[in-house]
Order: C-alpha cells, then sequence, then structure tokens
C-alpha cells in the first residue's frame, strides 16, 4: 500500500515514547484498512502497535436508552458524539500512554453491542503506537449559528427544533474535545464530498451480510447515514485545517494529494 509508505516516510513513528495516532474520516472511505496496514507495516520494522476503531467504544442499548432518556430520544441510535463510552476510551489512552496493558473492546454490529468482556483484546504493556480510527476523530464543534438551519431531511423530520443537534455539539465538545488533545498526530482521510457516504457504505453493509447474515438493508442504510452528514461535511470543511496529515482521495478511494503540516 503506497499510501502507508508514504505516512511512514514521515517519520511520525519515529519516537520513543508511546503515540496515539488518530485517523478520521467520513464512512466507508478505508480507515480500518488504512490503521491495519499501517500496523502491519510497523511491525515490520520491529515497532509494536495496535489499532482499535472509535465504534468499538459504542456505548450498549440498554446504555444508549438511558441517555435517550436523560437528554434526547434521537440518541437512542448509535454513531453520533454522546454515543460513545468516553470513560472507557480515557482509560485505555490513560493506561497506554503509562505503557501499561491495556484491553481493547470489541462491538459487534450485527447485534448492536459489545461482545462479552472476557473475549475483549488485551494488549501487554509496552505497546508503542495505538491507532486509533473513527468518522469523527479530531472533529471540533460548530459554531451555534451553524446550528441553526436543517442539513437533510433527517433534521427537518427528527430535530425541527434543533435540540438535538445542539446538544450533540456540546456533548462534542465537552466530552471528545479533551480525548482528542491526547492525540500526538491526527492523519484525515479527506473523501471530499459526503454523497459517496452512500455507495461506500453500502459495500462495508453487504460485507457485513455476507460474512455474519445480518445488516442493513439498503434503505436502512440511507436513513442510518443522514444523522452522520452534517458533521461529516464540517470535517470535510474544517479537518484539512488542523489535521497533522491530510490525504484527498478520489470517487475509488485513491489518492489524489497528501499534505503535511509536520516539520511546518
Amino acid at each position: 500500500m503506497e499510501l502507508v509508505e508514504e505516512l511512514v516516510k514521515f517519520g511520525i513513528f519515529n519516537s520513543t515514547k508511546p503515540l496515539l495516532i488518530g485517523v478520521s474520516g467520513i464512512q466507508g472511505l478505508g480507515k480500518s484498512t488504512l490503521s491495519q496496514a499501517l500496523c502491519k507495516q510497523l511491525t515490520g520494522s520491529a515497532i509494536v502497535s495496535e489499532h482499535v476503531s472509535l465504534d468499538d467504544f459504542y456505548l450498549d442499548p440498554e446504555e444508549r436508552a438511558i441517555l435517550a432518556s436523560q437528554r434526547h430520544s434521537l440518541f437512542q441510535q448509535r454513531g453520533l458524539p454522546g454515543t460513545h463510552d468516553v470513560a472507557l476510551l480515557q482509560e485505555v489512552i490513560s493506561q497506554f500512554k503509562q505503557g501499561r496493558a491495556i484491553t481493547l473492546p470489541i462491538f459487534d454490529k450485527s447485534i448492536d453491542r459489545k461482545i462479552p468482556k472476557s473475549q475483549w483484546r488485551t494488549v501487554a504493556a509496552g505497546l508503542q503506537v495505538l491507532i486509533i480510527e473513527g468518522w469523527c476523530i479530531g472533529q471540533v464543534p460548530q459554531q451555534h449559528n451553524q446550528l441553526v438551519l436543517p442539513v437533510n431531511r433527517f433534521e427537518r423530520q427528527y430535530d425541527a427544533d434543533g435540540a438535538f443537534r445542539l446538544q450533540v455539539n456540546e456533548i462534542l465538545h465537552q466530552q471528545y474535545q479533551p480525548i482528542f488533545s491526547q492525540i500526538d498526530t491526527l492523519i484525515y482521510l479527506n473523501g471530499l464530498s459526503f454523497d459517496r457516504v452512500y455507495r461506500w457504505r453500502l459495500q462495508q453493509e453487504h460485507m457485513l451480510k455476507a460474512m455474519t447474515g445480518k445488516g442493513m438493508g439498503d434503505d436502512e442504510v440511507e436513513r442510518f447515514i443522514q444523522p452522520f452528514q452534517r458533521l461529516s461535511e464540517w470535517g470535510i470543511l474544517s479537518l484539512p485545517n488542523t489535521a497533522d496529515i491530510e490525504v484527498k482521495l478520489g470517487e475509488n478511494r485513491e489518492v489524489l494529494e497528501i499534505k503535511t503540516k509536520l516539520g511546518n
């Protein structure tokens, strides 16, 4: 994978301290594939590395039901800031930064919950690089005036008064920014357009069905991605300004351009 080789050339993994790497980008873009390939490359260079998805930190349905009853009913669906176990994520990051052994959760999307803790991944102490990938990794909140108008049918129908998106934005600010501030290097895979998400997400869901026999239908996927549109489009505008490395990708996920702030 040429992109992996290019990223390694930037020297972001040359450090004596534990490095937390963030990989961000819209759904279906290949964040997991890149993270896996980076770990494989680093292991080949005798750098002990591991990766985990932000998705693996989703709250289980019962936990999201409590959140929905306390804050807004739309928090019942997983995906947006607020539906992750940020306390568990912080615990993992703290243990990693301290050089301790870590246990990484595994969320099974086919059953919409984490698998039993006894089956989570255990990583020995001394891990040098931990890569966390996710669609909203590194995302900064919007200004309040940007939250006024709905961006799609989902917001017009289910969040007409803007209360839900306001709460998501506040949670992103209060709970997620302290997490994201601990990232040593943020890599943003810029898919350039949210319109590509539907096709890419369909590919993922069809693969999930082929492997597990379970998954969403095409109409369900279309409805599922709408809540992600606001922050995904905001990320396309904002993350190129804050990411350490921006990788622009084309319609078929081909690399168009790589920009870096490292060494600037």
